[in-house]
């Protein structure tokens, strides 16, 4: 349970360093050349602390977490192209598609029986409702087909990845060998994506990446403690649990936006809190 809090933790940190590095930077330069810089950490994890596992995985294992892998670089992909134009308030919807799609799974190929995490659901996912009506009421955009399809297609992706590494990590492989292997496919998109473009430059390229170092290195090393708890709590729950507690993730954000950027709170903001906190505390007691 604590892994997960602390996955949330890192990933509305990192939140607040994409607010902060949008403005300046590349998008692509960041994800690639952070991706590469967290992958290679990994293989050398892998390679001096974890070789003799390497020879216990075999191909089918190695086929479902790069598929889950593959799946999550996709759902990063479309995420980014949907928020182009999309809102932080249709990005926060769809999150609780992606509980949705992975509750069905479970309930329907797992057997997995929701009465002792009922009431736990129903106060995450009021709190949630909650968030999302508030941040609505501030943003009047409307949602185009595309930016449906594009958000659509991330939650559809995000729910495989998750159950996918689920079913890997439940092999007993180390989490560090699928985030690993994450890291690279998300290195390997984002920088096909950076060289196919019509306006790519190597020289550009090189002078941006000497801008970017200070912030990739911090950014990699979030994300980095963001993919290994949430992996780490991953295993030792299940995807349900795992995606209801990361609806944490923006209200965290909001939290840091006070402290770091003086945002205002109001009554709604303290009671979607609470909801979702309380929720978190109930299934905290649910887990053996």
């Amino acid at each position: 349970m604590i892994y997960l809090i602390l996955s949330n933790f890192f990933y509305a940190l990192n939140n607040l360093l994409w607010k902060r590095a949008l403005s300046k930077f590349n998008l692509w330069h960041i994800i690639s050349s952070r991706s590469l810089l967290t992958s290679i950490v990994g293989f050398i994890v892998i390679i001096t602390f974890y070789s003799d596992v390497i020879n216990t995985i075999d191909f089918p294992l190695f086929l479902n977490i790069f598929i889950a892998s593959v799946f999550g670089s996709l759902g990063l992909i479309c995420m980014i192209h949907a928020l182009k134009k999309g809102s932080l308030s249709q990005l926060a919807l769809f999150n609780l598609i992606i509980v949705f799609l992975i509750g069905s799974f479970l309930f329907f190929f797992e057997g997995l029986h929701f009465e002792n995490y009922r009431v736990a659901s129903l106060l995450i996912i009021s709190g949630f409702v909650l968030y999302i009506y508030q941040i609505k009421k501030k943003n009047t955009q409307q949602m185009s087909l595309h930016q449906l399809l594009l958000f659509s297609l991330m939650s559809i992706f995000f729910a495989g990845s998750i159950v996918m590494h689920w079913y890997g990590l439940n092999k007993d492989i180390p989490v560090i060998f699928s985030l690993s292997i994450q890291e690279a496919v998300v290195f390997l998109s984002s920088i096909t994506i950076v060289i196919i473009s019509p306006s790519f430059s190597l020289v550009k390229l090189r002078y941006e990446l000497k801008k970017i170092s200070t912030t990739v290195i911090l950014m990699a090393t979030v994300i980095f403690a963001a993919i290994w708890t949430g992996f780490s709590g991953l295993k030792f729950t299940d995807p349900l649990i795992s995606s209801l507690i990361s609806l944490l993730t923006p209200i965290l954000t909001i939290l840091f936006g006070v402290i770091f950027y003086k945002d205002k709170w109001n009554y709604l903001t303290i009671l979607y809190f609470l909801l979702i906190s309380s929720g978190i505390y109930l299934i905290n007691l649910e887990i053996p």
